[in-house]
Parts: structure tokens; C-alpha cells; sequence
């Protein structure tokens, strides 16, 4: 945790900005989660955060009533410095006189990076860098990878066994984890723009793949990978388009070329034929290209195994029920396996237990075997 050279209040209002943006989590992307703290003679006189894309910023909701003349601004992102949906943050800053600007994290987008705080320097305001930047990073962590390279941050959700079977002996998957693991499963669904699956998964089953917990307002895209093009129009995904859209991707080698959705697009097939599938470096790219900063992939087997051994995946939830399945023809992670020393190693590891199980959310390591 970076805070050389910050004093223990400077620590203790940028952790209140961080909490702060953290309120507009599912509802800011592809925009940062960002939060404002306006201080003078070391007391808090306002707080702001980004509540939606499109919305007010954190910086202006946090100044524009108060008197702001002399008094220092704790925001975690850079102030941005040219007009998108809102008028530039770096120039309101000014307007109001604020003498010094305390932020976690240059913003990364092109638009801005490092321009936000060279007006503001400008200026005369003092801009001191890099209080908290690690938490801050792991916070706003799709915003940071999607600013960075224009592809969606990629988390893989599994429900699984104790002993990691995704299915019984019998391929069987309903109900591998209970009730209370299935809602907080939901639930995580908000944090993402988009959720995907396969298609086997949306036959079998034929989910509406929405949102089922308390996000109003909220716009979520649904993602289907189904190479020969086989879905029926009759399924549920193709239900609640209006607030959910559903995005298709088919190969360009299927057979019939339909298209089954205003946003259905035919791409290149697997590389790698011990994938199958889809070229998913293809789909991340697309999915990019529509302002998609985050996916959940919630299954099934072989999409969960080809995004996992292909490392495509920056993070991972395991719904994990207190029950032991086994069987050798039953669906695990990681189906096609790996040698060991090139296993998939995980970091920043968080346990919540439950009645009936528990959750792990892992990220990927950045530096797999210690390297």
C-alpha cells in the first residue's frame, strides 16, 4: 500500500474516496468507478461519486455547491481534461479554486493520461500522485484493463462441488450448488456489462441470463457463443432486449449465415482445434469495440476451460457447495488439464463462507511461479 510521503489524513480521506466510487459499481462502465472528497482545515465539506455512465462526475458533484477557495480535493482517478458526456473536470477543479489535488491513479485513457494533472499544475494547484494507487487500481480493476487495451475485463463464475466437479457422472449440472449460492451468484451478475455462455449451456437450460437481485436501471448485455448458428428465436435469451441486449457470435464458416440479432457477428473459428470453438481473442476484441468493459463467463464446461487454459480470464468465482461428487465422466475445471508447472496460478484470494458452502474470488497472478 503506497503512502510515502502522504500524512495519515491524506491515507484516511482517499480510502473515503475509494469507498465512495465503489457505490457506482455496474452502473459507470465503460467509465471509471471514481469518488471526490472536498477538505478544508482538515474536515470534510462535501463528497461526490460517478453514480452512472453518461452521469455527472464524482469531481463536479462533490464542488458544485459548496466554497470550495483554498481547500484540497481527494478523487482516486485523474480529473479528466477534455469534453466526452460531461465538460472536463480538470477545468471545474479550477474554477473553483481548489489549492491541492490528491489522487491515487493517472487515468490510463489516451484522452486524459497525465493531461488532467498537467492543467491543474498549470494553474498553480498542487498535485500529489499516487496515494493508495494499488487499492485504487484493484477497485476500478475492469476500467484498467479495458482504458488500457480496449478489451473487457474477464471473469470466470463456476458453481462447483467441494472436489471441483462442475456436473455429476451424468453431465448433470441443476442443482450442483443450493439455493442461497445460486441468489449470491446472481447477485455478482451487476458488477459486469456483460454475461456470456455458450450455447450448449443455453440450450440445455435456456436461461434468460438477467439480472434477478435489486439493479434497477441497470443495462446489461447478453452474450452467446454459438459457432453453427443453431439457436431457436424462441428461447428466452432472446427475451428483454430492450434493457438486456443479446450479442451473438457464430463462425464464419457456419452453415446458415442469419443473423438472429441486431448485434449477431460471424468470426473466425479456434486456432487451436483442441479448443473448438471460437477464436475468443476475436470476441474480446468485438465486445470491446461495443464499450463492453467487463464480461462474466458463467459457462459451460468447455467455454470455462477454454478461457482458463488460454489465460484470457483475469479473475475467477467458485460457488463452491459442501458436497463431494467425483466420477470420472463428470465436468471439471480445467477439463483438459495442464502440467503442473504450467498451472494456472491465482492471487488476492477472498473467502466468504455460507451456510451451505462457500465463495472464492481469486484474481489471475501477474507473475506466475514467482517469475
Amino acid at each position: 500500500m503506497n503512502v510515502t510521503g502522504f500524512s495519515a489524513n491524506d491515507v484516511k480521506f482517499m480510502k473515503l474516496a475509494i469507498r465512495l466510487c465503489k457505490q457506482g459499481a455496474g452502473y459507470t462502465e465503460p467509465n471509471p468507478l471514481v469518488g471526490a472528497v472536498v477538505v478544508k482545515d482538515d474536515r470534510i465539506v462535501s463528497t461526490g461519486f460517478h453514480r452512472m455512465y453518461g452521469g455527472q462526475h464524482a469531481e463536479r458533484e462533490a464542488l458544485m455547491d459548496i466554497d470550495a477557495r483554498g481547500a484540497t480535493l481527494y478523487v482516486p482517478l485523474e480529473p479528466c481534461s477534455h469534453y466526452g458526456k460531461q465538460p472536463p473536470c480538470a477545468d471545474f477543479v479550477i474554477e473553483k479554486k481548489i489549492a491541492r489535488v490528491v489522487v491515487a491513479a493517472q487515468d490510463p485513457c489516451p484522452l486524459v493520461n497525465g493531461k488532467g494533472i498537467q492543467r491543474l499544475r498549470q494553474h498553480g494547484i498542487q498535485v500529489d500522485t499516487g496515494c493508495l494507487e494499488e487499492m485504487y487500481r484493484f477497485v476500478n480493476r475492469h476500467y484498467f484493463k479495458y482504458a488500457g487495451i480496449e478489451k473487457p475485463y474477464v471473469t470466470v463464475r463456476a458453481g462447483v462441488s467441494a472436489d471441483g466437479r462442475l456436473t455429476d457422472r451424468h453431465r448433470n449440472s441443476r442443482w450442483m450448488t443450493d439455493r442461497q449460492l445460486r441468489l449470491m451468484s446472481h447477485s455478482f451478475r451487476g458488477e459486469f456489462s456483460a454475461i456470456m455462455a455458450g450455447v450448449s449451456t443455453i440450450l440445455e437450460d435456456d436461461p434468460y441470463l438477467t439480472i434477478r437481485q435489486d439493479w434497477q436501471g441497470k443495462f446489461l448485455y447478453r452474450v452467446v457463443l454459438d459457432s453453427n448458428n443453431r439457436m431457436p428465436d424462441t428461447l428466452n435469451i432472446f427475451r428483454d432486449q430492450d434493457v438486456s441486449p443479446l450479442i451473438i457470435f457464430s463462425s464464419k464458416n457456419a452453415a446458415d449465415k442469419k443473423k438472429k440479432s441486431s448485434h449477431h457477428y460471424f468470426i473466425s473459428p479456434a486456432l487451436d482445434p483442441e479448443c473448438g470453438g471460437l477464436d475468443l481473442e476475436e470476441v474480446l476484441v468485438v465486445l470491446g469495440k461495443l464499450g463492453i468493459a467487463s464480461v462474466l463467463v458463467e459457462g459451460g464446461g468447455a467455454l470455462i476451460d477454454s478461457f482458463l487454459r488460454q489465460r484470457l480470464f483475469d479473475e475467477i468465482i467458485l460457488f463452491t457447495a459442501d458436497k463431494l461428487v467425483g466420477g470420472r465422466d463428470s465436468v471439471q475445471l480445467l477439463s483438459t488439464g495442464v502440467v503442473l508447472s504450467e498451472a494456472v496460478e491465482l492471487e488476492n484470494r477472498q473467502i466468504i463462507p455460507l451456510d451451505s458452502g462457500y465463495v472464492v474470488r481469486a484474481v489471475k497472478a501477474r507473475h506466475p511461479g514467482g517469475s
